[in-house]
């Protein structure tokens, strides 16, 4: 049997925020209406479509999901490190202080980034299984390749799901 690609992502509510389920439109509709069935009108507060890719980034905190997703490693990398973490932290972890700091800073990263692509990934994957969410900024996050879950909060169990 052929497992299914997950669709979506909630949490429960704003309050209970710790745990990022993933399933799918069918799975969560079986969900729900087992809920009513037992005569609970229970639905998750927050909850989003995971966007299509291959390689799709989930990041939540107690104000729901939200994700990226990119169909190549490297769109991936230089987008998660760009509009998520930040490039500083991985200019100081790779010692490119100096090769970076001029007007060209953006381009000279873009090419150490496409030159050590599994490098990057390898410690975006650190980074993600380091994540946990709270209440301030801090996000929990998960890293889906082609629907399977290869890193994120699943260590630390804050992961489930439905399908």
């Amino acid at each position: 049997m052929k497992k299914t690609k997950p669709t979506k992502a909630y949490i429960q509510s704003h309050e209970d925020y710790e745990y990022l389920y993933l399933t799918n439109e069918e799975s969560l509709n079986q969900l729900l209406s087992d809920y009513k069935e037992d005569g609970d009108n229970w639905e998750p507060e927050y909850i989003t479509d995971i966007d299509e890719g291959k390689f799709q980034m989930i990041y939540w905190h107690d104000e729901g999901p939200d994700n990226m997703s990119f169909d190549s490693k490297l769109d991936y990398v230089g987008e998660a490190i760009a509009s998520f973490w930040g490039e500083d932290y991985f200019i100081e972890k790779f010692g490119i202080e100096d090769e970076t700091d001029g007007d060209n800073w953006k381009s000279v990263f873009d090419k150490h980034i496409e030159d050590n692509l599994d490098m990057y990934f390898e410690e975006l994957n650190k980074c993600i299984n380091n994540s946990y969410p709270d209440k301030d900024s801090a996000h929990g996050v998960a890293l889906l390749v082609d629907g399977e879950l290869i890193s994120g909060a699943l260590k630390k169990g804050l992961i489930g799901g439905s399908i």
